[in-house]
């Protein structure tokens, strides 16, 4: 198979309008959603603290109920 000289690509891409779409994109979650998510993902690491917390007291309260039988 004879293959010529490498075609030249024709089609060159635009990217005049990167920048829009990029920063467009920045805003598509409305501030009120990321706040919302903000307070969500706050409350959710206070709850796993309070149920790690509890996890400890009831293996203490387990460990002492054996010492005590």
């Amino acid at each position: 198979r004879d293959e010529g000289p490498p075609r030249e690509i024709q089609d060159v891409r635009d990217n005049s309008k990167d920048g829009e779409y990029w920063e467009a994109l920045t805003r598509i979650l409305p501030q009120r959603k990321l706040k919302l998510w903000d307070a969500l993902g706050a409350a959710l690491l206070e709850y796993h603290k309070v149920l790690t917390r509890r996890s400890e007291l009831f293996s203490e309260a387990t460990a002492l109920q054996r010492q005590n039988s």
